[in-house]
């Protein structure tokens, strides 16, 4: 009877004993197409080559008028340099080149290479919208399915965040200065995550939204940011543009990286010897800042990029991304059938929406950084595309995503238009 109790007692005791925790990690990334296939679809993506003609900077007929009222916006600005290209359908109506790029003075032109900030963004989420045209992923699947490594908001566990919430900056990420989580020991109180906000359910800009972005194209494609976005956008539409100036094809004409009141923060020079330290591989969970606001473009690859968008995705008689696919990206994603996004915000998929004077909507995005601001919108309704991009401007706050510059050059150019 005893050696019986005992073996009962054994048991229970085993039974109450703490249970040894699996050690397999998570199968994150489940959803990535295998290499070769991977291989295949940005191959496919990149046979197109379009036009340099239709629509591009090729038969501009020169409006001495709005040129000087434009340039007197930026004197009255007291920039250091500026950059102006407003087309219709992509047809240039104004365009103007005001200043100097460097210490040495010499004259910005149209093609001057610079950091255009969160512009970075907006021309990210082209490129990985190409990917979604191709099937790669699901905006509204869980970014642990195509990413190594969980991004989840550990107040809210069973909420995964999507695509479309870091795209329309719904994630419950929060801005900070802090890129590069250890994402599997995030606790509840964190550095990265709104603890009182459920993905999907409030929006607030923060840039790792946009570095995410980055970090899934790497992810799907198996190529560095650069690479995927060479292929797949930047080659096609003979752009020259890159997440680190080294990797331009042409470096002799960029702008220097200037404070507010004109000074020098970073030359051109420094600027480029920054490619020694820059891993351009294939390394989603590491490369989580890319995306944020280092790209370099001139205001032409810029406008180019919004001449696509302003004609559905189509340059000349070539399509490049879907139209519903340009609509999407403009649009409110709570009015989205089945969409992860609950809550109507500034952005689509980082794509904002402004209206300075009142008048007319317009789609695109701005960036800022110290004494630059950069800016690229169009407006479906009439065609208009606007490019602009100053450099040492010590200007207000943005008011509504737009810098006191942005909105006067806007509401001239819709006086252009009209």
């Amino acid at each position: 009877m005893r050696r019986w109790f005992s073996v009962l007692l054994c048991l229970l005791l085993a039974l109450a004993a703490p249970q040894a925790v699996s050690a397999e990690v998570p199968a994150y990334g489940t959803k990535v197409l295998p290499g070769d296939a991977r291989k295949q679809v940005i191959a496919d993506l990149s046979v197109f080559d379009f036009p340099l003609e239709d629509g591009y900077l090729t038969e501009y007929l020169e409006n001495p008028e709005a040129e000087a009222a434009a340039t007197q916006v930026f004197k009255n600005a007291k920039v250091r340099s500026g950059v102006l290209i407003v087309g219709k359908y992509g047809a240039p109506l104004v365009q103007t080149a005001y200043g100097v790029r460097n210490r040495a003075k010499d004259p910005v032109t149209l093609n001057t290479q610079f950091r255009v900030a969160s512009v970075t963004k907006l021309v990210t989420a082209i490129g990985l919208m190409r990917l979604w045209d191709a099937g790669l992923f699901d905006l509204d699947a869980p970014l642990s399915d195509y990413l190594p490594m969980p991004v989840v908001n550990p107040a809210w566990p069973t909420q995964e965040v999507t695509a479309r919430q870091i795209l329309s900056h719904t994630s419950s990420i929060r801005q900070g200065m802090r890129y590069h989580p250890t994402w599997e020991s995030l606790d509840v109180n964190n550095n990265y995550f709104d603890k009182a906000v459920e993905p999907g359910s409030k929006y607030q800009y923060a840039n790792l939204n946009g570095g995410l972005a980055g970090s899934l194209i790497e992810a799907l494609s198996g190529l560095s940011v650069n690479s995927c976005m060479k292929a797949v956008l930047f080659d096609p539409l003979h752009i020259d543009a890159a997440y680190n100036p080294g990797l331009l094809a042409d470096t002799s004409d960029m702008g220097d990286i200037l404070y507010e009141d004109g000074t020098t923060l970073s030359t051109a020079k420094r600027e480029l010897e920054t490619l020694k330290d820059y891993d351009d591989t294939c390394d989603p969970r590491e490369h989580t800042d890319r995306t944020i606001g280092k790209l370099y473009i001139n205001a032409a690859g810029l406008h180019r990029l919004a001449t696509l968008m302003v004609n559905g995705g189509i340059i000349g008689e070539r399509r490049l991304l879907y139209e519903d696919t340009v609509r999407l990206m403009q649009a409110d994603q709570s009015r989205i059938e089945g969409s992860s996004v609950h809550v109507s915000g500034e952005y689509g998929l980082f794509v904002a929406r402004v209206s300075p004077s009142g008048k007319y909507t317009w789609y695109g995005h701005q960036g800022r950084f110290n004494g630059i601001t950069a800016d690229v919108f169009w407006q479906p309704e009439t065609g208009m595309t606007f490019v602009m991009i100053v450099n040492g401007y010590d200007g207000a706050l943005s008011t509504e995503g737009l810098a006191p510059i942005a909105r006067r050059m806007m509401t001239l150019a819709e006086d252009w238009i009209e």
